[in-house]
């Protein structure tokens, strides 16, 4: 029999990534229970391990060296995360955050120091809680975590050249364009570098591209979290560096961990429909009587005396549009940088499979991992608070939440997230491929 090509794939997600240290946990845990399992051990299972955001810190980590509940600590320990998302004072916010919040739209601006986020990486993160993990070139990670053919990956995002790039332990990987040019040029960086940019989450999160300059050269990358480029969940990019280095698709097994995702409730989508045609009009929004459809006679028109007139717009349509700017921008900022896409998991599994795709056993070999938070009427406390969470968690409580949203999630009350799924016109919910529930896809894990 072949040896199998093992992928683990890390979501971005911000503080959401516990979520992974805690997967990672239970599965090592189930694997050595009578062993305390160590980064480098964690790695050394893996033949190609890419990650993206708040997956790139979990990656550091195990890189580091550390234990699970050292890990979860980089999580847990609030002076750690608020070193990490430090706030910008007034002072050092720019245009338009400040001006905008002088109107009540507080949902949008940059609101963290991308310069004191370095500074935090590059002091927390340390091999065996000594030497600093910056010091060490990505290229030399494999060799010190005891398995030279490991191949590590982290996503970011260019700004100047506006496309995708990648950080790769590998310099002859045949995936760099490089390589197939003939070229001798290879980006020398640190994993502490890569994670820097890969972490760096614009629009309403960091204020600055992450910069600096690959070892001995004069080149310099201005960086934005690799959501950017299509790969908060960077797991199609994972199999396609494998294919590109002849590795047998019969002979690859992915495990793919999520940050947790959000179906968008009937709520939020009313309000958001409510703002846009509120903004358009310039009027306020009236709904029929079961508050189901927008009554645009009402909206339109006063009616009295057999006749009616057009309502005015408000003088001040500036300010009923603050709220849909505000929307508009939150909602293109999380989609990017928060919810990891469902195409990228479809597409990943389609091109595995490519032939085979209705073949019972691919759940074996692809696994995607990740809670899916679904807000309806008959949601409990826990799923409404979680929610309404962004990815920027700092709060303890807010911690605890996550913590508990992993508990669910293990004990099948909250479900996880399919590789295809839907949701008919009345917002009911359709499984399609995948896994159900945490238990069916750690079942299945089988080739570890």
């Amino acid at each position: 029999m072949n040896k199998k090509y093992k992928i683990l794939s890390l979501d971005g997600g911000g503080s959401w990534a516990i979520l992974q240290v805690l997967t990672l946990k239970d599965i090592f845990k189930k694997k050595y229970p009578n062993k305390e399992m160590k980064g480098h051990d964690v790695l050394r299972h893996f033949d190609l391990v890419i990650a993206n955001s708040g997956g790139s810190m979990v990656l550091a980590a195990l890189a580091c060296n550390w234990t699970f509940n050292e890990i979860e600590k980089l999580f847990e320990d609030e002076a750690i995360r608020k070193s990490i998302f430090k706030k910008l004072s007034f002072r050092e916010r720019y245009f338009p955050t400040n001006f905008m919040r002088l109107f009540g739209v507080k949902s949008v601006g940059t609101r963290y120091s991308t310069t004191a986020k370095k500074k935090a990486l590059e002091d927390i993160l340390r091999i065996d809680k000594k030497k600093k993990l910056n010091d060490i070139t990505l290229s030399r990670l494999p060799e010190l975590i005891g398995k030279e053919s490991l191949e590590i990956i982290v996503t970011t995002f260019d700004i100047i050249n506006k496309r995708a790039k990648l950080f790769r332990s590998n310099k002859n990987s045949k995936a760099r364009a490089e390589v197939i040019a003939g070229l001798g040029h290879f980006d020398e960086v640190s994993l502490v570098e890569a994670i820097h940019g890969a972490s760096n989450a614009p629009v309403n999160y960091f204020d600055f591209p992450a910069i600096f300059s690959p070892e001995g050269t004069r080149r310099r990358f201005y960086l934005w979290d690799g959501a950017l480029g299509g790969f908060n969940n960077p797991v199609m990019a994972g199999i396609t560096e494998a294919f590109a280095n002849n590795v047998d698709r019969e002979n690859i097994c992915v495990l793919s961990i999520g940050t947790g995702s959000k179906l968008v409730s009937d709520e939020d989508s009313d309000d958001f429909r409510d703002q846009y045609y509120s903004t358009l009009f310039g009027k306020k929004v009236v709904r029929t009587e079961d508050s189901k459809k927008i009554d645009f006679e009402k909206t339109l028109y006063w009616k009295g005396l057999g006749f009616k007139i057009k309502k005015p717009r408000i003088f001040f349509r500036l300010f009923k549009g603050a709220g849909f700017y505000s929307s508009t921008i939150s909602n293109l900022s999380q989609s990017i940088l928060f919810e990891p896409q469902t195409w990228a998991s479809y597409s990943a599994y389609t091109s595995l499979f490519s032939g085979k795709i209705d073949n019972t056993k691919n759940n074996k070999r692809f696994l995607r991992i990740s809670p899916q938070i679904a807000k309806d009427g008959n949601s409990n406390e826990l799923i409404n608070k979680l929610y309404n969470l962004d990815m920027d968690v700092t709060e303890q409580d807010e911690i605890e939440l996550l913590k508990s949203c992993y508990n669910e999630w293990k004990k099948g009350n909250i479900r996880n997230e399919p590789v295809q799924w839907t949701k008919t016109l009345n917002g009911d919910y359709v499984f399609a491929r995948g896994h159900q529930t945490f238990k069916s896809a750690i079942d299945d894990l089988n080739w570890l």
